[in-house]
């Protein structure tokens, strides 16, 4: 049969499982807290205000909405470079990658070219490195 003490021990037993629980729970929230700061800490400054911009809805979007202004402004730049003096393709393969940090349809998109760019650098690069050898050769 419960003694008068039992209900009582009890409750004190559980009253000390939530004060243990609320002081791990407070040391696990600082940690995460240092850990995240410590981790923005090291980002480029362009990621740091990426991340303070994804923290509240309102700044979300006006940080989508730059970025899609500013994205879209170099693509079009890039397309009119097509016809005008200056590097076209370039600044559409700079808009896409602006896009693509907040769009997934721009990063899809961007894909195909940032293979063409790299199979590009790495053809130019055999390229100059074919013609170094030449000029080592003749200068034997």
């Amino acid at each position: 049969m419960n003694t008068p003490e039992e209900p009582s021990s009890q409750n004190h037993e559980e009253s000390r499982l939530e004060k243990v629980e609320e002081k791990i729970e407070d040391v696990a929230e600082v940690i995460v807290e240092s850990f995240e700061s410590a981790v923005e800490a090291s980002l480029p400054p362009h990621l740091r205000l990426q991340a303070w911009a994804r923290r509240r809805p309102v700044t979300h979007v006006v940080w989508r909405a730059l970025v899609l202004l500013l994205g879209t402004a170099v693509f079009i730049a890039g397309l009119a470079m097509l016809v005008l003096p200056g590097p076209g393709w370039a600044a559409i393969f700079l808009g896409l990658v602006i896009l693509s940090t907040e769009f997934a349809w721009a990063h899809r998109l961007a894909e195909p070219l940032r293979r063409a760019f790299n199979w590009a650098l790495e053809r130019a690069r055999q390229r100059a490195q074919k013609k170094q050898q030449k000029t080592a050769e003749t200068r034997d």
